[in-house]
């Protein structure tokens, strides 16, 4: 199922993880990140358009880069207004794997 949050395997067999979707012109389209087997993100991005067949559903690659352009900039304000609304305050912040600096006391 398309649905945010969730892993899809493209025919290929690479698997991404649904990061936010949004609506453009009558279409669906959604940001996602490449995982590897064990659900670890990879540094690979990518904007799909999200199509259905009957009662089939599959994801198309951007490759216009005009249209990539403006919905990156459209997917980055999404997430922006999350931020400043505090839709990510729930999110757990696990310090064990934290490997930024130590605060200053």
């Amino acid at each position: 199922m398309i649905e945010v949050g969730n892993i899809v395997t493209l025919e290929n067999g690479q698997e991404y993880l649904l990061l936010e979707q949004l609506e453009k012109d009558a279409k669906t389209y959604v940001y996602a990140v490449g995982v590897l087997e064990d659900e670890t993100p990879t540094d690979e991005f990518l904007i799909f358009e999200a199509m259905k067949s009957g009662e089939e559903e599959f994801l198309k690659n951007v490759n216009d880069k005009e249209l990539y352009d403006t919905l990156i900039e459209e997917f980055k304000d999404i997430v922006a207004d999350k931020v400043v609304n505090g839709d990510f305050d729930d999110v757990e912040f696990d310090s064990e794997n934290y490997e930024g600096e130590e605060e200053a006391n």
